[in-house]
């Protein structure tokens, strides 16, 4: 075998170990700011999963003004932390059951508050497959 056959081989075995269904949760506005969000592990199970709340606002991804809170149905709010500059937030909430879970997501800023809601389990025309 060369080089290159082993370079193929070992990325067949890298792709065929990782995740067979990327979940993408679509984007909700509030006002300027666009919300999205992504877990980890991307696929949700029962119990502790860390969530990242991604704002961005007309192409900025810094606000330093943001505050963002998020739960998981009716369980109490949690700050979501911010990872740097990035429009990032971070906290890992309990998944109680991933197919009826929402994620609610509160954001206040500059004296105004909006809450999204964000269903767990995407429709199937938002799941794509790797």
């Amino acid at each position: 075998m060369n080089i290159r056959q082993i370079g193929v081989a070992l990325l067949l075995v890298l792709s065929a170990c990782s995740s067979s269904q990327e979940r993408v949760y679509e984007a909700q506005q509030w006002g300027d700011f666009s919300i999205h969000f992504q877990t980890r592990p991307e696929v949700l199970h029962p119990g502790m999963n860390e969530f990242l709340v991604l704002v961005d606002r007309q192409g900025k991804r810094h606000i330093p003004d943001l505050l963002v809170k998020i739960r998981i149905n009716d369980d109490g709010l949690q700050q979501a932390m911010p990872d740097g500059a990035l429009g990032v937030y971070r906290r890992a909430l309990y998944v109680h059951d991933e197919k009826k879970d929402q994620l609610h997501v509160l954001l206040s800023y500059h004296g105004q508050q909006g809450e999204l809601v964000f269903p767990l389990t995407p429709d199937a025309k938002n799941v794509t497959a790797h």
